[in-house]
């Protein structure tokens, strides 16, 4: 089953040029775990001691505010989650949960450190899509509060 896995990660976008072999340290370095739908994988507030690549199905990113859940994205395969809180050793600010039977690569903090030590091209890639995500947030932050300031107006 992992061998399938290593194939199917070297056509994420976040991987493109791994090998399989390459990828397959990947999956040493963590575990493949399935999840049914509704599972909560990830709960806002947590200490985040693991990060999550999305393998397979979706998963939902969400806040609970008010009593209600207000979805915030959609995480398909090849999507690394729980990256920034675990790197910035800040809690979780989201939770997840599945949106449908899904698969995860769960890679323990200290492996999932160990792994961007070791593999700079990795770290370069993950903490850029990081970025190009904070980046993208606060443009759509901005957006928001310019389209409520001319509404107001």
């Amino acid at each position: 089953m992992n061998e399938n896995y290593a194939e199917l990660i070297t056509g994420f976008p976040l991987f493109k040029g791994f090998t399989a072999n390459g990828t397959k340290r990947l999956i040493e370095a963590g575990a493949v775990k399935d999840h049914a739908a509704g599972t909560v994988l990830l709960k806002e507030g947590d200490t985040s001691d693991f990060v999550l690549l999305v393998l397979a199905g979706k998963l939902e990113v969400y806040v609970e505010r008010e009593g209600k859940d207000l979805v915030l994205t959609e995480a398909n395969p090849g999507t690394i989650l729980g990256e920034l809180a675990m790197l910035c050793g800040i809690p979780r600010s989201a939770s997840v949960r599945a949106k449908e039977s899904s698969a995860v690569l769960e890679w323990p903090d200290e492996a999932f450190r160990t792994l961007l030590l070791r593999d700079p091209s990795l770290s370069q890639r993950i903490f850029g899509q990081a970025l190009r995500t904070l980046i993208d947030k606060e443009r759509s932050l901005i957006d928001s509060l310019i389209k409520g300031q001319v509404a107001g107006a």
